[in-house]
C-alpha cells in the first residue's frame, strides 16, 4: 500500500495516479475534508473556491487531469482584464497602448520591459536561477522598471520576501501571461468550481481510501505497526488512536513545514503565509479581473494589507452565484494570518474603502476569510526541494508540495497537479 500525506490537489492527483497504475493507496488528510486550497463555500448558486483557482493556457497538467476524470470540456475559457492600482486609479494594462500610458513606469521603461520579456524567454532557466529577480531586472532593464512593473507583482505573490526570490520566477510569471491580448489574459476555470474535480478524484481513488481527520506525525517510529514491518512506516494520529502504517512508498503533498515535521528533513525553503477574503457585494468593486495593488497605495502612504484584488464575477457571470458580485482580496507574507477573523475583516474592509471610496459597508453582503500557511514559497536562487527524496536520504519518499522542482514557487493549480503526478511516479518507480 502506498501512502499520500495531504489531500489538496497535489495529494489527490498523486493518489489518483497511483490508483490508475493499479497500486493500492491510502490518503491521509488532517482537516475534516479534502481539497486544500480548492475547498469551496456555498453561495446562492454554484459553490466557489475559498482561494482563487484559475489556469492559463500552459497548464496542460490540469486540463489533462480533468479530461482523464470525465471533466473534458468543463474547463471554460475567457479573457480576464488585468490592471494596476496606482495613485488612486485603476490603470488597465492589457493593450500595448495601455502599458505605454501607464504612469507607474512611463514610455521608456515600458520599452525596456518589453525587451526584458524577450530576454527572459530566450535565457536558459539555469541562467535565470543564478540571481534574484530584483537584481536581474535592475541590471537588464532599470531600477524604475523593477519598481514600477515587477516589484508590485512580486510583492503581491511573496509579500515582504519578494526581494529574495529567484529570477527563475520571471519565466513562470511570463508563462502565466501567455495568450494575453488587448482583451485581457486567457483564463480558464472549472465550471461549477474545482469541487467537481475534487469529487471526481475522490471517486477515482475510492472514498474508502481517503482518511480525513488523520494527521501524519512522522515517518519511522517504535510504535506498534500495522502490516509486516517492511517499507516506509507512517505514524498516523486519527481522532481516536495512534498507529503506524507500513507503506511501500509515500508522497508528502503538503507544505515545507509538514515535510520538516514528518521526516526531520530540512527542505531548505520557507513557505509564505497567505490570507484571502472573499467579498460579496451588490455591485462589482472593480471592472478588471485581476488588479495588482502597488506598495504605498493607501491614502496615508501605507501599504494595503492585500496585494491583489481578483474580480471573480468579472470572469464568471454573477448569475452563477445568485447575482452576488464576488471579489477575492489576497494578501501574502508577514503576519497577515495573525488575529481573529472579525478583526481582520474590519481591517481589510477599512483598507478597501480607503482605496475605493465608492464601496460602502452596506453594499458588502458577506466576507469569508481563509488562511493558508503555505500559500507560496519565496525560493531563493538555487533553492528547490527534489521530487524524489531518495536524493536527500529518504528512499521511498517523494515530495509534491510547494517548493518542489515542479511547483517551485507554489504557483498554479496546474503546477500542483503536475507535482503530484511526478511524485507518484517517483515512488512507484516511473
Amino acid at each position: 500500500m502506498y501512502g499520500v500525506v495531504g489531500g489538496g490537489l497535489a495529494g489527490l492527483a498523486a493518489a489518483a495516479r497511483l490508483r490508475e497504475t493499479g497500486r493500492p493507496v491510502r490518503l491521509f488528510e488532517a482537516a475534516d475534508a479534502v481539497g486544500g486550497r480548492a475547498r469551496t463555500v456555498g453561495t446562492a448558486g454554484d459553490p466557489v473556491e475559498r482561494f482563487p483557482h484559475y489556469c492559463s493556457r500552459g497548464d496542460d497538467a490540469l486540463a489533462s487531469l480533468a479530461a482523464d476524470h470525465g471533466l473534458d470540456g468543463r474547463i471554460a475559457w475567457g479573457h480576464g482584464r488585468t490592471a494596476r492600482y496606482h495613485g488612486g486609479v485603476v490603470h488597465p494594462l492589457d493593450a500595448p497602448w495601455e502599458r505605454l500610458a501607464y504612469p507607474g513606469t512611463g514610455v521608456v521603461d515600458a520599452v525596456r520591459a518589453a525587451r526584458l520579456d524577450r530576454a527572459v524567454r530566450r535565457l536558459d532557466p539555469a541562467d535565470l536561477d543564478a540571481t534574484t529577480a530584483e537584481a536581474f531586472v535592475t541590471e537588464r532593464a532599470s531600477r524604475a522598471t523593477y519598481e514600477g512593473r515587477v516589484e508590485p507583482a512580486l510583492r503581491s505573490a511573496f509579500g515582504d520576501r519578494a526581494g529574495h526570490v529567484s529570477a527563475a520566477w520571471l519565466a513562470e510569471w511570463l508563462r502565466s501571461r501567455e495568450g494575453r491580448d488587448r482583451r485581457g489574459a486567457a483564463v480558464g476555470y472549472v465550471e461549477g468550481s474545482t469541487a467537481r474535480l475534487v469529487d471526481a478524484l475522490v471517486e477515482a481513488i475510492g472514498a474508502e481510501a481517503v482518511r480525513t481527520g488523520c494527521r501524519v506525525t512522522g515517518i519511522d517510529s517504535d510504535v506498534g505497526r500495522d502490516g509486516d514491518g517492511d517499507g516506509v512506516p507512517l505514524t498516523v494520529e486519527p481522532p481516536d488512536d495512534r498507529r503506524v502504517v507500513d507503506c511501500e512508498g509515500v508522497v508528502v503533498a503538503a507544505g515545507p513545514a509538514t515535510l520538516r515535521d514528518v521526516t526531520g528533513l530540512d527542505p531548505g525553503v520557507d513557505a509564505v503565509p497567505g490570507t484571502c477574503a472573499l467579498v460579496a457585494t451588490d455591485e462589482p468593486i472593480v471592472d478588471a479581473w485581476r488588479v495588482t495593488v502597488e506598495p504605498g497605495a493607501r491614502s496615508d502612504g501605507d501599504d494595503a494589507p492585500f496585494g491583489t484584488l481578483v474580480g471573480h464575477t468579472n470572469l464568471v457571470p454573477p448569475e452563477r452565484y445568485g447575482g452576488d458580485h464576488l471579489t477575492y482580496l489576497v494578501g501574502r507574507g508577514g503576519s497577515l494570518a495573525a488575529g481573529d477573523d472579525e478583526a481582520l475583516r474590519d481591517r481589510w474592509l477599512s483598507a478597501l474603502a480607503d482605496l475605493f471610496p465608492a464601496v460602502h459597508p452596506e453594499a458588502v453582503r458577506s466576507v469569508r476569510i481563509a488562511r493558508d500557511p503555505a500559500a507560496a514559497v519565496a525560493a531563493r536562487p538555487g533553492e528547490r526541494v527534489p521530487i524524489d527524496l531518495c536524493e536527500a536520504g529518504l528512499p521511498g519518499v517523494a515530495y509534491a508540495g510547494p517548493g518542489s522542482r515542479i511547483d517551485r514557487f507554489g504557483g498554479s493549480p496546474g503546477a500542483r497537479v503536475a507535482a503530484g503526478v511526478a511524485a507518484a511516479e517517483a515512488v512507484a518507480g516511473g
